[in-house]
């Protein structure tokens, strides 16, 4: 709890800080916008793949070309480049981490290059706690995998507290699964299930790396990360 709690509060922090600065700053904006500039998986199982696509958008009137990324350690593994985004277009930046090389907290960052000359780099980060759980909450299964045929996987999410919990799911912005319900409530000792289903149609083919990040708040708050694995062969 105090992990995700801590989580929590550097991403808040961490955010607080960029906007900050972006007032104060003269210096020119990034070379492309991104959905967030950092990323919270929160709890993950060990030896697991996750994966998460930060959306970014070029907001000048030049196209923007991605032509270096450059992870901060081999556990991580991004889009190639080169890339170029038209004016006003988006892109899909998918950033996959493999956890079994580690345990406990951990914070990444992806450097990424561009030909925008006003201000060519930018930083992505992500954060997680590898093989813990928290002890509040269970989800069951704790991750799963599909093949084509498998339209859907049903999770038990279990409050293992008196409080009242308020759960938020996050589906990744590739829009390649679909959940029954993105928010609920639980009473205390209370439990629910819900249904995520892959859409096949938006993969191609191969294995795929997704997950299902589920947010828990009470009095304080966390993250945990159901890793989920997609074939599609």
């Amino acid at each position: 709890m105090k992990a995700g709690l801590a989580f929590l509060i550097i991403v808040l922090l961490l955010t607080g800080t960029i906007l900050a600065d972006k007032k104060k700053s003269t210096v020119p904006e990034p070379p492309l916008a991104p959905s967030e500039f950092n990323w919270l998986f929160g709890f993950i199982p060990r030896d697991a793949q996750v994966c998460h696509h930060y959306v970014l958008t070029n907001s000048h009137t030049d196209t923007v070309t991605i032509e270096r990324i450059e992870p901060g350690c081999d556990c991580t593994h991004t889009s190639r480049a080169p890339v170029s985004i038209a004016p006003g277009e988006s892109y899909n930046f998918q950033v996959l981490f493999d956890t079994k090389t580690y345990v406990g907290e951990t914070n990444r960052d992806i450097r990424i290059v561009t030909d925008y000359e006003p201000n060519p780099e930018m930083h992505l980060y992500f954060m997680s706690a590898v093989a813990r759980a928290p002890k509040t909450i269970t989800i069951s299964p704790s991750s799963t995998a599909f093949i084509v045929g498998k339209g859907k996987q049903v999770f038990t999410i279990k409050n293992l507290e008196d409080e009242k919990t308020e759960f938020t799911m996050y589906i990744d912005n590739d829009s390649s699964l679909a959940v029954s319900e993105t928010s609920f409530t639980l009473k205390g000792k209370a439990e629910k299930e819900i249904t995520v289903s892959p859409i096949w149609e938006r993969l191609p083919e191969g294995p795929h790396y997704r997950c299902l990040v589920i947010e828990v708040v009470r009095k304080d708050a966390f993250r945990v990360a159901v890793p989920i694995k997609l074939n599609k062969l």
